[in-house]
């Protein structure tokens, strides 16, 4: 990014993918994991650009997140099953049905490790435990929320795991943010009569300082959040 400079990546005929236009970084700068085709998950290494192995999930892949040290991933998609990888062995740890869900479209994990948040296409977020996923094929929420209506599209923790942010894109001024480890739904956010339109992306800054929010018409809303000091 500092010399402005293109990497152009061999094509890899053993993934039999036609594009790469949905991939997630490891945050540890290891993997690119590859929204595949049928079902796959490509690895990619970071620093070769080679791939290096497929995971297989039932369904079509539809959102992928690491959690904060990289050594897990987790992939939610058509069937509502949520996978958990462990990426050294590249072997499947667990998976479980996320509550009430026919089809997932967003997956994320708190920077603590401790909370998993889960989207789905009727619009609602379950939220779990991550110590308490592991003990049956079909844990509970420890909270279900019904706040949007439409297919959840984004989805982001702060850095001291304190706030998530979702979104759908489906819907005007679909937005909301949620507080941990009170589980409760800010009503304040977005303002009555702020018109942000239709939220297509999210994300929130390193230190939690600003959150950008950018809609369907071009426009990104930067706020500060001024519980947080720095950027």
């Amino acid at each position: 990014m500092l010399a402005g400079k293109i990497s152009r990546i061999p094509w890899q005929k053993g993934m039999e993918q036609r594009n790469i236009r949905r991939f997630q970084m490891s945050p540890d700068g290891k993997y690119i994991a590859i929204h595949g085709r049928y079902g796959n998950i490509h690895l990619m290494s970071a620093k070769s650009k080679e791939w290096i192995g497929t995971l297989k999930m039932n369904g079509e892949v539809i959102a992928i997140a690491f959690n904060n040290d990289g050594t897990k991933m987790y992939s939610h998609g058509e069937t509502g099953e949520v996978y958990v990888w462990d990426m050294s062995s590249r072997k499947c740890l667990h998976k479980f049905m996320d509550e009430g869900c026919v089809t997932g479209t967003a997956i994320t994990i708190s920077p603590n490790d401790q909370f998993l948040a889960t989207g789905s296409d009727c619009g609602v977020v379950n939220i779990y435990d991550t110590r308490t996923i592991y003990d049956t094929p079909s844990p509970q929420p420890m909270k279900v929320l019904l706040n949007l209506t439409t297919e959840i599209t984004n989805m982001k923790f702060n850095c001291t795991s304190e706030i998530l942010a979702m979104s759908s894109s489906f819907k005007p001024e679909a937005l909301k943010l949620v507080h941990f480890p009170s589980l409760t739904v800010f009503s304040n956010f977005p303002a009555r009569g702020e018109f942000i339109r239709n939220p297509n992306s999210l994300d929130i800054s390193t230190n939690s300082g600003f959150m950008c929010i950018g809609n369907n018409v071009g426009t990104a809303y930067i706020y500060r959040l001024k519980h947080y000091r720095n950027y």
